[in-house]
């Protein structure tokens, strides 16, 4: 059905940087993006291809993004060092910031969602566009509304078309 081999091939990268983008750690990223591959090769049967594979797999690298950091938050409670730099209230603050960016992610329409998290991944608006076989100028397009309803929603305003 699925050549994995080839969906290894074709987005590792992608899945690397995305990964990358949330840890800021090549390390972590790279583990992860392992998990990613492994876990998506045991469950490839579960794929029901309602949306790309590389949404699928940046679903399932965030899923182990956030079980990850959920569990070193634990393990690392005690070691006092690597957070005597940062205050306890910027640590609390940036956390806050990406929580209410990826909260707002899950308030704007699925479109919008797919190709924001694919620029993030790093991708070009061309290689969006071939990714969900759409033009150009409409990944341009949803990108840009995407930006804007999460201005919104961070800001803790309502989305223009959730008003009407």
């Amino acid at each position: 059905m699925y050549d994995i081999e080839d969906i290894c091939n074709k987005y590792y990268k992608n899945v690397y940087k995305y990964l990358m983008s949330l840890s800021h750690n090549p390390n972590i990223a790279e583990e992860l993006t392992q998990e990613t591959f492994c876990r998506a090769i045991k469950e490839i049967n579960k794929f029901k291809g309602n949306c790309e594979i590389i949404t699928w797999l940046c679903i399932i690298a965030k899923h182990l993004y956030y079980q990850y950091s959920k569990k070193s938050i634990y393990e690392n409670i005690d070691d006092i060092n690597d957070i005597s730099s940062v205050s306890i209230e910027d640590t609390y603050i940036l956390s806050q910031d990406r929580l209410d960016l990826y909260k707002s992610l899950q308030k704007i329409s699925e479109s919008e969602r797919n190709v924001v998290y694919l620029r993030l991944l790093g991708l070009s608006f061309k290689e969006i566009s071939e990714i969900i076989g759409k033009n150009e100028t409409w990944a341009k397009v949803v990108f840009h509304r995407g930006k804007k309803d999460l201005s919104r929603y961070i800001k803790g305003g309502q989305n223009e078309r959730d008003r009407k």
